[in-house]
């Protein structure tokens, strides 16, 4: 594969996972929280329903502990599934049957989990309307089986038809790295799955098949229309990178209207990653690098767009919780291209970027 850049059940999400409004007060945009780390979050002040979603999913039997401290008291619920649960509490019928535990008023240690090997763990916290008030969220995994760290996800449900393997390894160590693993565009072939190492059957050729995987701490990939062949067995190794200060990456998947700073809808899913990323490492600052395609206004005007882009990429991330003191948009206007002379819409739109330099504070 040719990398473009930039633990858990099969989810089978529909479209509407990516609606519009992704903040994680909502349970389509929830935290993807790793099982082992520490990290603070603010509510969003909303009127109604002032929440924090945080989703835990288990790449083996064990114990999940959950610590949660705050200024205010909260109050809240944890629901435990291997179902889509965000599909399941918009019906009354399907939410009745979730049972959650309970999480009364107060600030609280330890809530112990006890989860099967694909389990996922789905925190709902509720602050007061309005409130703006901050919780400290820590998680620790008690796994039984220490030897095997892979995540397996094997839906293979005819060892006579071909199987394709996707195995997702840390590019340093290649070490399991419990990921995302989105596919779309293909219509035999479309689903979210969480995985290290992912076996599934194929029942004919899959052409222009777009892959989009991301973990917490690494750098998100995405791949473009690719094919993969009917054959027997066909294997797939894809290594992630962890961040690192003074790295730089370019977002893959944000989008612009021509001409114009606002960020359209089929970018969330992307920001989202990003807002991740510095919810669940605040030691992080960034950069917020905004580029356009050579213009024929002038530098002024192409300097004055990617200010503008950037900045936009900024309001979206504080609007989601990110402090603002940890974002630092510049424009570069046309002056850094891809392409000097771009021959094509794809060169052009290859010059049309945003790019994250990662910083500590």
């Amino acid at each position: 594969m040719k990398i473009s850049l930039s633990i858990f059940f099969a989810f089978f999400f529909s479209l509407s996972f990516w609606a519009q409004d992704q903040s994680y007060n909502q349970c389509k945009g929830a935290i993807f929280a790793p099982l082992d780390g520490a990290f603070e979050v603010n509510f969003l002040g909303k009127t109604k329903n002032n929440f924090i979603w945080v989703v835990f999913i288990a790449p083996n039997e064990g114990d999940v502990i959950i610590n949660l401290r705050g200024n205010e008291n909260f109050k809240g619920k944890l629901y435990s599934s291997i179902d889509n649960i965000c599909d399941l509490i918009e019906i009354p019928e399907e939410s009745a049957r979730l049972n959650p535990e309970i999480i009364p008023t107060g600030n609280y240690q330890n809530i112990k989990k006890r989860v099967a090997k694909n389990e996922v763990l789905s925190l709902l916290i509720e602050a007061a309307p309005k409130a703006l008030s901050t919780v400290n969220i820590s998680s620790h995994f008690q796994i039984d089986d220490q030897i095997d760290l892979r995540h397996q996800l094997d839906l293979v449900y005819d060892r006579s038809l071909p199987i394709y393997t996707l195995v997702i390894r840390n590019d340093q160590d290649s070490s399991p790295v419990s990921s995302r693993i989105i596919f779309q565009g293909n219509t035999n072939l479309n689903g979210t799955y969480f995985a290290s190492d992912l076996y599934m059957n194929l029942n004919q050729k899959v052409r222009k098949l777009n892959i989009n995987i991301d973990a917490p701490g690494y750098f998100p990939l995405e791949f473009k229309e690719q094919s993969l062949p009917f054959k027997e067995a066909f294997n797939d190794t894809i290594y992630l990178h962890a961040f690192e200060k003074g790295e730089l990456t370019k977002l893959e998947q944000v989008y612009f209207g021509a001409g114009v700073p606002e960020i359209l809808e089929e970018s969330y899913p992307q920001l989202n990653r990003l807002r991740d990323f510095l919810l669940l490492n605040p030691t992080v600052s960034i950069e917020i690098h905004g580029h356009v395609n050579i213009r024929e206004e002038g530098e002024g005007e192409a300097k004055k767009l990617s200010k503008q882009r950037a900045m936009m990429v900024k309001k979206y991330l504080v609007e989601n919780g990110i402090s603002a003191n940890r974002l630092f948009p510049i424009g570069f206007g046309d002056s850094k291209p891809v392409f000097a002379n771009p021959q094509n819409e794809e060169q052009k739109e290859a010059n049309r970027r945003v790019e994250i330099l990662i910083r500590t504070n």
